[in-house]
């Protein structure tokens, strides 16, 4: 979207659509569902952590996801997108929270990042074709 003028109603309804995929894909993570989380991404999409793995295809995607409750939350926060049409790209920044457990009391951010995000508009609505994880200090 060009910058120098005010967006659009398809552009909000994208913008909208596209946040919404990202806090999906978080709670899916978070509680453990991994068949959900898997089709939050296009067939073939990928999934790069740098300094660490690369998860190709749903299948493999399905895998990196929990199969439970995580021991920590995403938050995503300050999103900056661009549509393009039917594509569009995204980079947000990560927090890591820990969740409590036993006695523990609190929640404490654990570590943050960024993801720099390339969607594409399916008929099922937007999904990652390809998402990478940078985080601050490496894994």
């Amino acid at each position: 979207m060009d910058t120098d003028r005010p967006p659009d109603m398809q552009w909000v309804v994208d913008r909208a659509r596209i946040l919404d995929l990202t806090a999906r894909y978080n709670r899916a993570y978070d509680n453990g569902d991994p068949d959900t989380f898997a089709s939050l991404f296009t067939a073939d999409a990928v999934m790069a952590i740098e300094g660490g793995p690369i998860f190709v295809g749903r299948d493999a995607l399905r895998g990196m996801c929990p199969d439970g409750p995580a021991a920590i939350r995403h938050v995503t926060v300050d999103a900056v997108i661009t549509v393009d049409g039917d594509r569009a790209t995204q980079e947000v920044t990560l927090l890591v929270v820990g969740r409590p457990s036993g006695d523990r009391r609190g929640s404490k951010v654990q570590n943050s990042g960024r993801y720099v995000d390339d969607l594409v508009r399916t008929d099922g609505g937007w999904r990652f074709t390809r998402r990478q994880v940078a985080m601050d200090g490496g894994l």
